[in-house]
This record gives structure tokens, sequence and C-alpha cells, in this order.
């Protein structure tokens, strides 16, 4: 029997080192967090996305974004999405940051755009290989390249992620996770970043993942 995958995330999570630089959404406090939201919300919103049954593709970001992750305890997920009610397993939420307005990510309403049009929305998880968020230093709303440390720390939590969901099809969305999945040995489909220009070879890239999941669809 597999582990629950958010059993299997959550006890990796706990095992990893302290690494400065980075902000752990599920453990940490951000100073904009809403009175209602913070790290147990955000593993909150993670279990919802995790214990979704029918999982067969996993796409692998790089590494949690201030903008998405660090505010939703979901990759490539913003809290505008969460509160327009557009991710599967969570109820249209309050808000969840003081911000004047909802903090909202480009490349995740990419993401959630294309998986609801090629129809894989309900069967989809989404993580990062580097799974904290790498800010500047004393700069939290800020983005870094995950180093090769941080993307060392992760290879364990993506152990733990492939152990739980061992016959899903795997893709990396950039080069970074790409290259993490493949230290590990992990076949995977490699996809364009939709950031900086990459959409549509992202939005194509998804497109050959469905036709490849429809085929494989058990009685197909």
């Amino acid at each position: 029997m597999t582990p629950d995958l958010f059993d299997a995330l959550h006890a990796a999570l706990a095992r990893l080192p302290v690494l400065p630089g980075s902000f752990n959404p599920w453990l940490n406090a951000n100073a904009d967090d809403a009175a209602d939201n913070g790290p147990a919300r955000r593993r909150a919103h993670l279990r919802a996305h995790a214990t979704r049954p029918g999982l067969r593709l996993v796409l692998i970001g790089e590494a949690a974004g201030y903008q998405g992750c660090r505010i939703s305890g979901i990759p490539f997920t913003s809290e505008a999405l969460l509160i327009d009610g557009s991710i599967p397993g969570i109820a249209a939420t309050p808000r969840l940051s003081t911000r004047p307005r909802p903090w909202s990510e480009p490349s995740a309403r990419v993401v959630w755009r294309t998986l609801y049009e090629q129809q894989l929305a309900d069967c989809t998880f989404l993580w990062n290989a580097f799974p904290l968020h790498p800010h500047e230093p004393d700069r939290p709303h800020s983005n870094r390249t995950p180093s090769r440390t941080e993307l060392a720390a992760g290879e364990p939590v993506l152990a733990a992620l492939r152990t739980a969901l061992p016959d899903a099809l795997l893709a990396a969305v950039g080069n970074k996770s790409s290259e993490a999945l493949t230290r590990l040995g992990y076949a995977h489909v490699a996809l364009r970043h939709p950031a900086y220009g990459g959409v549509n070879e992202f939005v194509a890239g998804v497109g050959q993942l469905a036709l490849r999941l429809r085929s494989e669809r058990p009685g197909r």
C-alpha cells in the first residue's frame, strides 16, 4: 500500500533542514497573512489538493513563489484563484492576505487555465523541485532561482511524492525541475515554463500530455 500523499509530503517537509533565505509556507507565518490565514490554513489547502482521488499527472515547478504558494500553500496557485473558487477540491476562500488587492500570479493563471482547457484539472497535482520559497535577503516579496543546495534538500520530498504516486505521469515545468528529476532517475516530460514568453509552448506541451493520458486511460 502506498502512503497517503499528504502525510508523505508533510513528513518529508518536516525533515527539511533550516535553509537561510527560504520560507516554509506550511510552517511559517507571513507578515501580510489575513487573520484567518497562516501555516495551518496552508496545510489544509495542501491536504485538500493532495487527497483528491484519481491523480494521474504531476506538474513539478522549480520553487514556490511569493505571489503563489507562499500565501496559498499550493504551487502555481494564487490567492486570487482561491478566492475565485478555481481550485478543485477547495471551496472559494475569503481573503488570505491584508494586501489591498489579492496576490495574483501570472504563471498560476496560465497553468490552471490550461489544465481546465485540457480537462486535466481534476487529476493533476502540483509541486516544486524545491518546495520552499527562496527569496532575496530581507526581501520576502521577491523570487530567486533555488540553489544547488536547496534543490538537493528538496530531492527527498520529491522521492516521497514519487513513492506515494508511483504510477502518475511526471512533467517538469522549467529546467531546474527537469534537472532534479533527472538526478533522481525519474522518467518525465520536460515542459517549457509559461513565464518569459513560454506560454504557447507550455500550452502545447500540456496538450500532448492530455492526449497521452487519454490514450492510456483504462478501457481504451
